[in-house]
């Protein structure tokens, strides 16, 4: 589908690409975006129109990688994916390496700075809601995008995934009534919560079994008196669950320990099982846990303030829908699957392809070399960022031809002094070409793209 403005700039709706190329061809039309592709009808005006369509835009929301989709919702059809892929994790890495060098200094005292503690109080000028800057870049994508999005189209709706889970009703049953607690998305609940808080870790093995299936595993065994409490619930794989059986993890252990010969594997349950007792948990660190609850409430506050109101659902009501529907498992379908979703499911007007977009950011405030001390030894001289009308990441076509690389291609551009640019195109092959053969198709904005049709669709 292409995105259809008017010919102030405001949003028309949507078209099909047929449509979109025969306004192209009889100049009715010109390409106002390439990603997503968004074309301008010159003989058109919004205000003349009776009823604009309206849309709705799902969001799910995670802390490497972000989903949309936008519905139209009279028709109940699927116009356009989005994958977000953020960079948190390299900014963490970049202010772990200016930390190293600008304390390698001050331990040298070639720089001097007040001390930010004083009278037992620190002082900071951080706000109250205050995030790092790797955790917010998470939620100024995602918000940038909605933003981006609702001026291209009349989005008047969103739903969006927020994960809440009421603990006194699941280990207080008789509150308000089983069925209260224990609906059809009662064990969807659960297991979300299990895989989000174990990292996708079985507890017992650690990931020595190789079992990749995990399930929700009762500590104490139903048939032993336990409960479904989430207290009495842990994450392990299936053959750590076959092979615990109906047994206690005390009464296992103790199994594990009286074998004449032990595995590997049996010293990984042996901790493993440790773990669990002594209720710790093992596997990855939380802190991707901990970015997607801080930008999740971030979001949130920022979503309620542009559309009024917003449907939040949970991820065991996303992952019902999905199932339900018989999508794979994908951050764009987890997207299509938030909140309220027909009982027949959406059509799909995409064709299957989903725009893949990278957050690169603008570049960096690199003011020159410096060795392993942290020393500025080489101070780089000001210069224009703009080399032959073009910059670093600019989206670009070239026609090439003759040489090595003869032909078209499309790609982001990494410039050069001397005139001769390589080209990154979206299937990752990297072409050099000279400046005279380069045309601007959209100016650098901080990320990458590729329309793709998703593996094993």
């Amino acid at each position: 589908m292409v995105i259809t403005l008017d010919k102030r700039k405001r949003p028309l709706g949507h078209c099909t690409e047929k449509r979109a190329r025969k306004l192209l061809e009889a100049g009715r039309a010109v390409v106002y975006r390439h990603y997503p592709f968004t074309i301008i009808i010159k003989d058109k005006d919004s205000r003349d129109i009776v009823q604009e369509t309206s849309y709705r835009i799902k969001i799910d929301p995670g802390s490497s990688d972000t989903g949309m989709a936008v519905i139209d919702q009279l028709t109940d059809r699927v116009i356009l994916y989005l994958q977000i892929k953020h960079r948190a994790s390299r900014i963490v890495e970049g202010i772990r390496t200016r930390y190293s060098a600008r304390h390698n200094r001050r331990s040298r005292e070639t720089w001097y700075r007040h001390s930010k503690f004083r009278n037992g109080r620190y002082r900071t000028p951080r706000e109250k809601d205050w995030l790092p800057p790797s955790v917010k870049s998470i939620g100024d994508n995602t918000l940038h995008w909605v933003k981006k999005l609702k001026k291209l189209l009349n989005i008047t709706n969103c739903s969006f995934e927020a994960v809440r889970f009421d603990t006194q009703l699941m280990d207080s049953p008789d509150i308000e009534g089983k069925e209260y607690q224990q609906g059809t998305l009662f064990g969807y609940e659960i297991r979300e919560y299990l895989l989000d808080k174990y990292a996708h870790t079985c507890q017992y093995c650690n990931g020595k079994s190789g079992d990749k299936i995990l399930e929700w595993e009762h500590i104490l065994p139903k048939s032993r008196g336990g409960s479904d409490k989430v207290k009495n619930a842990t994450l392990s794989c299936t053959r750590c669950n076959r092979d615990k059986g109906s047994r206690t993890p005390e009464e296992w252990k103790i199994s594990i320990q009286q074998k004449k010969h032990t595995t590997e594997l049996d010293k990984a349950r042996l901790e493993g099982i440790g773990n669990v007792i002594s209720h710790k948990i093992s596997g990855k660190s939380d802190r991707y846990c901990a970015w997607v609850s801080a930008t999740r409430r971030y979001i949130e506050k920022s979503l309620f303030s542009m559309f009024g109101t917003v449907e939040c659902s949970s991820g065991g009501r996303t992952k019902y829908n999905r199932e339900r529907l018989n999508f794979p498992k994908d951050h764009h379908y987890d997207a299509l699957c938030v909140g309220t979703v027909p009982d027949n499911g959406y059509r799909d007007a995409t064709n299957g392809y989903c725009l893949y977009i990278k957050a690169n950011g603008r570049g960096t405030r690199f003011r020159g070399k410096i060795n392993k001390c942290g020393i500025i030894t080489v101070k780089l001289k000001p210069r224009s960022r703009r080399i032959f009308g073009f910059m670093n990441g600019d989206i670009v076509s070239a026609d090439i031809h003759k040489g090595k690389y003869e032909g078209h291609h499309t790609g982001r551009v990494m410039t050069r002094a001397n005139g001769s640019f390589d080209i990154r195109t979206s299937h990752g092959k990297l072409v050099t070409a000279s400046y005279k053969d380069c045309r601007i198709l959209q100016y650098v904005d901080g990320y990458s793209y590729r329309m793709a049709i998703p593996l094993g669709n």
